[in-house]
This record gives structure tokens, sequence and C-alpha cells, in this order.
């Protein structure tokens, strides 16, 4: 009787075994992940692009995680699992390479921008003078921002706007003051300015450095082939022409 009772015993923690190992096993259909962090500029464009090749690649799902470039930086030296970066300036990049933290040979610059002031209205360099709230982004973390500051700087008029100046958190932020009328005008990149109803102020291009995107893909990344793919894809005519339709280029 003794022996029945434990062998029924057995038998129900190698089933309870069983069951647990099967429970843990990853599901044949489940879709490979990789996560891209983009600088927010780019999100509207990269949703896209993502939803183009997620079509092309069932097996692969893409997650996003937009912000700061300096922020998304910060980020992945602190060990975010994150398999791609796309930054709006080379400097967080180079600062993450110069780490080790990049796959060098999958370092591409894949697009560019420009900088516009926007405002309710058309204004000149001159007429920022004028103004009491002005928006960018903070230097320290928002290549935007340090494009504007840098702009300014060469322009001679930095030292005059600065007691206005507003920082954002990012890009978008700096679009959203403008949108709600908490600040004059603000800088923002061209492609940001697409869908809305602002005035586009164009400024000289040749007072701060060009605008160029690189991305890479992280050294500690789970998935380094289909993060290649996807960067393929990017580059590609069809992520160009996406690109394209969102500002960029």
């Amino acid at each position: 009787m003794k022996i029945k009772y434990l062998l029924t015993i057995f038998l129900i923690v190698i089933a309870i075994a069983t069951a647990g190992y099967l429970s843990e096993k990853p599901k044949e259909n489940e879709p490979v992940e990789i996560t891209v962090s983009a600088a927010i500029s780019l999100q509207d464009a990269f949703r896209d692009m993502g939803a183009e090749f997620q079509k092309k690649h069932p097996e692969v799902k893409i997650d996003f995680n937009f912000g700061a470039s300096g922020v998304l930086q910060k980020q992945i030296e602190q060990g975010a699992s994150v398999d791609i970066f796309a930054s709006a300036s080379q400097n967080e990049m180079n600062a993450l390479g110069e780490k080790g933290l990049i796959i060098n040979s999958t370092r591409i610059n894949f697009t560019r921008n420009k900088l516009v002031i926007i405002a309710p209205s058309g204004l000149t360099i001159e007429d920022l003078k004028n103004l009491d709230k002005i928006a960018t982004g903070n230097p320290k973390t928002v290549p935007a921002g340090l494009y504007a500051r840098t702009f300014l700087e060469n322009a001679g008029i930095y030292e005059t706007l600065k007691p206005k100046l507003i920082f954002a958190e990012n890009v978008r932020q700096v679009l959203d003051y403008v949108k709600r009328g908490e600040v004059d005008a603000g800088f923002v990149y061209f492609s940001d300015t697409l869908g809305n109803n602002l005035s586009i102020s164009p400024i000289n291009d040749s007072l701060y450095p060009p605008i160029v995107y690189p991305m890479a893909v992280i050294k500690d990344s789970q998935q380094p082939d289909i993060s290649w793919q996807f960067i393929e894809y990017i580059r590609s005519d069809e992520g160009q022409t996406i690109l394209r339709k969102n500002g960029f280029g």
C-alpha cells in the first residue's frame, strides 16, 4: 500500500514538472521581437516602415522606443535591452561607439533633415528679438536644440535670445508648445511640420552642422541578423521613399 502511495506521488510530481516544462517552451509561431530606439522626429516614418517591413516578414515584431536621442543614448549605456539605435545626430552614436556598445560594421547614415522655425505667422531672424518665448529642445539631450543653439550663436543673436528660450524634452514637445500657444515660436525639424497649419520659416542652413541621421545594431542585440535586415530595408528604395514622404531626405 505504501509503495502504491509513493508511486502515485511520484507520478503526480512528474506530471506537474512536465506541464511546467511544456508551458515554458516557446510557441513555434511566436514572432521574433526586436526593439528599435529612435529619435522622436523619426516616429511617423519609422512606424510606417515598421508596418511595411512586418508585412514582408510576419515572423518579426518590431517594438519602437521613441525619445530624445541623448536620453535614448543614456538608456543604452545603462543596459536597456535594445537591438537598433537611430539618432538625430552623430554625437550620440559616436558616444556609444567609443564605449564599444554598437556593432561598428552596421553603422550607416540613412537620411537628412533641416531645421526651421514654426510660428502662427512667418518670421525673420530679426523678428525673433521681439518675441517673449521661443521653444527649443534642451541642447544637452536633444540634437535639434543643439543645432538651434549653434545656429543662434553663429547668427550672433544667442545671448540676446537666451533669456527667452524655453527648453523642451524633445522636438515634438516644442511643436506642441507652439500649437497650444504656450510660446511664440519654436525650432523644429522640417519633418515635424507636416500636417500642421503653422507657418514655416526656413533658416540659413550654413549656420549649423548638416543634420545627418545615423543608425546601428547594438552590440548586445539578441537578434543582430534580423536587426540588420530592418536597417537594410530602411536604406532600400522603398524605405527611402517613405522617409521622403515624411519630410526627410
